[in-house]
């Protein structure tokens, strides 16, 4: 007989008194009177089947029958919704699950197991898998698509404190964990250890591990990575792999599961956006979409984010991640998707369509929360998208006051300006010229022009248990504000570092734009740059053939790349006499007659990379500096080019 906990404890209690009520039981099982009932109910189903049966009499249950056939009862362990829906994939995945199977293992009935196998197909369908019942359960997935949704089953179940910190009691206690191998998480963990990994995140390093314990898993129940994938990993993720792959003694990694290993390094590590000019593998389709959809949120929500230089990096990390890890078995109506939706309902709206438009791919609600939650950074992280006036009514001494107002705008940056004015000139100032108005005193509800509405109270010194209630008034004020309209800065230079300058002329100073007489051949002409850049390198030649790539609905083709034969980095432009065919970012042949030249030393300083990699994610991510670099003479893409120095010369030092 299989009961559970619960059930059991019911059975025990009623045995040992003979007679129980509802209220006994629930001082005993500690659950809600909704759940006793269930359970009750399944006793007294399943019972009979055992000559026993659950009686109840008068207000209280009773059992009736052969009371010793329940002294063969074993208790099975019990499992939350989620977490069996992720331990019924990573059977069905391993091929070792049918219904009937899932029914005895969790303890569930027939209609329970065909709900379950339901959802498991719409995630797989979601994920862009299947699920085919006919004549046995069977996940259709390559393998590749198979050992990517294990790892997301165990992401979805293990924080990177416990994959760094594994052991046999983190083992024993998670009952998916169980369904692999623990001596593959064991030698996954010391090698990582032994290798000295450094320079990646734990989170990204954590996630790599599971990549490694799935395929050591899947290797050893004799599944191999298809031989149609053609990996061309870099040269810094098959060092890494092979590093790791050399602390695994026990084990033997073959070639193709090492380029595998290698394309998700790239994927997960080296392939992260921001500066990929000296990255062969940066998937510039990808963030040609991400820029796409950031537009497409800023179009349609009348505000610039793109203004903001940390949001594209950010998204496409995160997206990048969502496409790599699917996001299985999400709970649309949790927490996090409540409050998101229920704030920001528009913005909410607006993502979600963007999304769908932009990469063709459903995402879920909290998918579309979570990456919602980037947006509204951006609007309480920069002052360049939605930057707010804000007035402060006192009747206070204006020195404390104004440290007040600095304060304010260094706990709020889209503040732009403060405005202090005492509460006996509040009839002089129109309000309505300010988007937030604080105060420091109560103002009392009793005017015809304004309620009390209208004012954000706060202490005349904001202490932290001020802040998220400050922030919350705030967001609400934003919801329906109309920005406006803006107009672009020149962030001036506060800092003077003698080495950031000098390198940054030299690249300013070897800037040029020249005319290129060439025949319409891709390359013919990628050859002729490299003699008219008196650069003579065959590898170089082979490199820039993959990762020149023409950016959509201009002229513009971007070459770049790096080699011991290039004698200091450059940044040149070159107009072509023919138009030339290239793959652009959206994967699309396309003309163009404009080349962008970037080339750097094998070895690079990190001020020269840190410029360049400015100026190679300006030409994609920044729509103006695109149509700038597209049509712009000498004299406006130099000082586009100044400008772009200028602004990383302040943020040099203050970026992780």
């Amino acid at each position: 007989m299989l009961v559970t906990k619960r059930e059991q404890q019911i059975i025990d209690e009623i045995v040992k008194k003979g007679q129980v009520s509802i209220a006994d039981l629930l001082d005993v099982v500690g659950v809600s009177r909704r759940t006793l009932y269930r359970d009750l109910q399944n006793l007294q189903d399943f019972l009979p089947k055992y000559q026993v049966n659950l009686i109840k009499i008068d207000q209280y249950y009773t059992l009736k029958g052969e009371l010793s056939n329940l002294t063969d009862k074993r208790v099975v362990e019990e499992y939350s919704q989620n977490e069996r829906h992720f331990m019924e994939l990573i059977l069905l995945i391993f091929e070792q699950a049918k219904l009937a199977d899932f029914m005895n293992r969790f303890a569930i009935s027939q209609p329970t197991a065909t709900g379950d196998l339901k959802i498991i197909e719409q995630n797989l369908t979601f994920a862009g898998n299947g699920l085919v019942r006919d004549g046995g359960l069977e996940v259709i997935a390559s393998e590749y698509s198979k050992r990517t949704l294990l790892v997301s089953c165990l992401v979805s179940n293990l924080s990177t404190r416990d994959i760094f910190n594994f052991s046999a009691t983190i083992y024993q206690e998670n009952k998916m964990v169980q369904l692999f191998q623990q001596a593959y998480f064991d030698s996954v963990t010391t090698a990582f250890e032994r290798s000295k990994i450094n320079n990646i995140s734990d989170r990204t390093q954590g996630i790599l591990r599971l990549f490694f314990i799935v395929t050591l898993e899947r290797l050893g129940q004799n599944h191999l990575i298809e031989n149609h994938y053609h990996f061309r990993p870099s040269k810094k993720a098959l060092d890494f792999v092979t590093k790791i792959v050399q602390n695994l003694p026990n084990f033997r990694v073959n070639l193709p599961e090492i380029m595998y290993l290698s394309h998700m390094v790239d994927v997960l590590h080296f392939d992260k956006g921001g500066n990929f000019l000296f990255n062969e593998k940066y998937d510039t389709s990808f963030s040609y979409k991400v820029r796409q959809f950031i537009e497409t949120v800023g179009v349609t929500t009348g505000l610039n984010f793109s203004r903001d230089e940390k949001i594209f990096t950010l998204l496409n990390t995160h997206l990048r991640s969502s496409f790599t890890l699917p996001q299985l078995f999400s709970d649309d109506k949790n927490d996090l998707v409540v409050s998101v939706q229920g704030e920001h309902p528009a913005l909410f709206k607006v993502i979600s369509r963007s999304l769908d438009d932009v990469f063709d791919k459903k995402f879920s609600k909290h998918e579309v929360a979570l990456i919602a939650l980037h947006f509204l950074a951006t609007l309480e992280r920069s002052s360049r998208v939605f930057p707010m006036t804000a007035l402060l009514i006192t009747s206070r001494g204006r020195v404390s006051m104004a440290f007040l107002a600095r304060n304010l705008q260094t706990q709020f940056p889209f503040i732009t300006s403060v405005k202090i004015i005492q509460v006996s000139q509040m009839g002089q100032e129109d309000l309505t010229h300010f988007d937030i108005v604080f105060t420091t005193e109560k103002i009392e509800d009793d005017n015809d022009d304004y309620s009390a509405e209208t004012f954000i109270q706060i202490s005349p010194s904001i202490a932290l248990s001020n802040i998220s209630e400050i922030t919350q008034e705030i967001r609400k004020l934003r919801v329906n504000r109309t920005p406006h309209p803006q107009t672009e800065t020149t962030v001036e230079n506060p800092l003077d570092f003698q080495d950031f300058f000098l390198k940054s002329q030299v690249i300013l100073q070897n800037f040029s734009i020249s005319e290129l007489t060439n025949i319409a051949d891709f390359n013919e002409t990628i050859y002729d740059l490299m003699r008219a850049d008196n650069l003579i390198d065959w590898d170089l030649l082979e490199r820039f053939k993959r990762t020149a790539f023409r950016i959509p609905k201009t002229n513009l083709a971007l070459i770049h790349g790096i080699s011991q034969v290039v004698p200091r980095p450059e940044f040149k432009i070159f107009d072509l006499t023919q138009e030339i065919e290239v793959v652009g970012m959206d994967k699309e042949p396309m003309s163009a007659n404009r080349i962008l030249f970037l080339t750097a030393p094998q070895s690079i300083d990190e001020i020269y990379n840190y410029i360049l990699g400015k100026i190679s994610s300006s030409i994609i991510e920044n729509t103006l500096y695109t149509t700038i670099y597209s049509s712009g003479n000498y004299d406006i893409i130099y000082e586009l080019l100044s400008k772009i120095i200028g602004e990383s010369f302040t943020k040099y030092t203050s970026e992780d």
